[in-house]
């Protein structure tokens, strides 16, 4: 994977660029000294805006909201939802300070293709701050130091990376829900799997189903439920397939219910799981 790790020096050439990854999906980057107009200000689009600052102080404003990331601040990193286009405001005029920033703008259009838009609508301004992870920050220097390729495999490999970048930002923000709202949603991933409804759902389809990032799920069920999400999902088959047994099924039937082609490897797991073996289960 294209992904550069080494710090830029202080006394590194500025960069700046800005790169249309997909239609859609727009990134720019900043390293460098900064000096730029007061209250400089730009119509932006509607969309999901992520904002990183690794170094230097960002004071921006999406119509009324403002965000004031980087250096002696208590966030760097920051995604806001624009549900039309607003006024989008660069408001610190420290003149010839050093900045090390990028944002990354996902319209609407290429936010519905991906797929990330579940559950209902985010209100207009809605967002999140906060500190970005250890790996976020790595994955931003990363883009950074690209020094945004224009064409060929390097353009690909950023593209990648970018949309690495931004799904670490939605785990990091879906990961700080708070522990009541993440519960309900562990109780409901639950009921998901115990429905059935799931059972030929990959992790990525029960994920957008419960509005979740992939590893932000996988966590969390851990945490909740003590066993990653498809070792739950196994053991309710297994569970399934006994009561089928002991209803009279035959082992064949009983593994292909639970999803095994073979009955060997169904009996493998059937007696992992309960210390017997399947046709001990069904009745005399």
């Amino acid at each position: 994977m294209f992904e550069v790790t080494t710090p830029t020096p202080p006394s590194a050439p500025a960069r700046h660029f800005a790169r249309r990854l997909r239609p859609g999906l727009v990134l720019r980057c900043s390293a460098s000294r900064h000096a730029h107009d007061a209250a400089q200000e730009v119509e932006a689009s509607a969309g999901l805006y992520l904002v990183v600052a690794l170094r230097g102080r960002v004071h921006v404003a999406f119509g009324e909201r403002h965000e004031r990331l980087g250096d002696a601040e208590a966030q760097d990193l920051a995604l806001v939802t624009l549900r039309h286009g607003d006024r989008f405001r660069r408001l610190d005029v420290d003149d010839g300070a050093e900045e090390c920033k990028l944002s990354l703008h996902a319209g609407p259009d290429w936010l519905e293709q991906a797929e990330l838009l579940p559950g209902p609508p985010r209100p207009h301004l809605a967002g999140a701050h906060g500190r970005a992870g250890a790996r976020l920050r790595r994955l931003a220097r990363s883009v950074i130091d690209s020094g945004g390729p224009s064409r060929g495999l390097e353009r690909l490999q950023l593209e990648c990376l970018t949309l690495q970048l931004l799904g670490e930002a939605l785990s990091e923000q879906a990961g700080a829900e708070p522990p009541a709202s993440m519960a309900r949603r562990m109780a409901q991933a639950r009921e998901l799997l115990d429905s059935g409804a799931a059972d030929a759902w990959s992790l990525a389809d029960i994920a957008l189903e419960l509005g979740l990032h992939e590893n932000t799920l996988q966590r969390r069920f851990r945490e909740a439920h003590g066993c990653s999400v498809f070792d739950y999902l196994r053991r309710r088959r297994l569970e399934r397939a006994r009561a089928l047994l002991q209803a009279g099924a035959s082992v064949t039937e009983a593994a292909l219910d639970a999803g095994y082609g073979s009955p060997a490897n169904f009996a493998t797991a059937f007696r992992r799981a309960f210390g017997c073996s399947p046709s001990q289960q069904r009745p005399r």
